[in-house]
């Protein structure tokens, strides 16, 4: 068995046993662990795939982990940011954190509007808003450049020119995909196994970091 396994099913037996206790999960959630691992390490491929391995990562609303812990257990060289405001859902990503020594996650108990001194390569999030409101929510947190990567449902529609408009780039007609696109973005979308898919903006950065070296 390899580390990753190991550490995704010590993961998995840490939120067996507090799912209840500290409403991590419901029954049914906890039923499709493996599905929402796969969907999470679908996450942390992309990231890679995009950003490189040592990505500055702020997860907004980690909840339980799902994607965020997933993500530092995946990246062991990259920095994970893990954002929640709910104490007892906090209190369990820093217990996880510390029982599997991921020394590259952190915890934040708050608001991420309130998260500073963190330049972020990648903004992740799942079931928390639509992309647009991530942005803007993000917007003082993004590295020049910086991917925003959320999950999108099958019914979900994301209008592309609200995600320009949020992040102050020039609005391009009523584009629902990357083709309208403006020059200094990009847009990424991968089907995930089973439903839905990855959405992946790439944008420039905010004004609040300075550009990556």
């Amino acid at each position: 068995m390899d580390e990753l396994t190991r550490s995704l099913e010590r993961y998995a037996a840490l939120l067996t046993r507090y799912h209840r206790t500290l409403d991590l999960l419901s029954d049914a959630g906890l039923r499709a662990l493996p599905k929402h691992f796969d969907d999470a390490l679908a996450y942390a491929r992309l990231i890679e795939e995009r950003a490189g391995s040592q990505a500055t990562i702020v997860d907004v609303g980690s909840g339980a982990g799902l994607p965020g812990m997933v993500i530092a257990i995946a990246m062991p060289q990259a920095t994970v940011h893990l954002v929640e405001r709910r104490r007892r859902r906090t209190a369990f990503l820093e217990l996880a954190r510390a029982d599997l020594g991921l020394t590259n996650a952190q915890v934040f108990g708050g608001d991420v509007q309130d998260l500073a001194d963190v330049c972020a390569d990648v903004v992740t999030a799942q079931a928390v808003a639509d992309i647009a409101t991530l942005v803007r929510l993000t917007r003082q947190l993004h590295r020049d450049p910086c991917w925003i990567v959320s999950r999108r449902g099958e019914a979900q529609v994301e209008r592309a020119t609200d995600i320009w408009e949020a992040a102050g780039l020039e609005e391009r007609g009523t584009a629902t995909r990357a083709e309208s696109h403006p020059a200094e973005a990009e847009w990424v979308e991968e089907p995930l196994e089973g439903r839905g898919s990855l959405v992946a903006v790439r944008l420039p950065g905010g004004s609040a970091c300075q550009p990556s070296a």
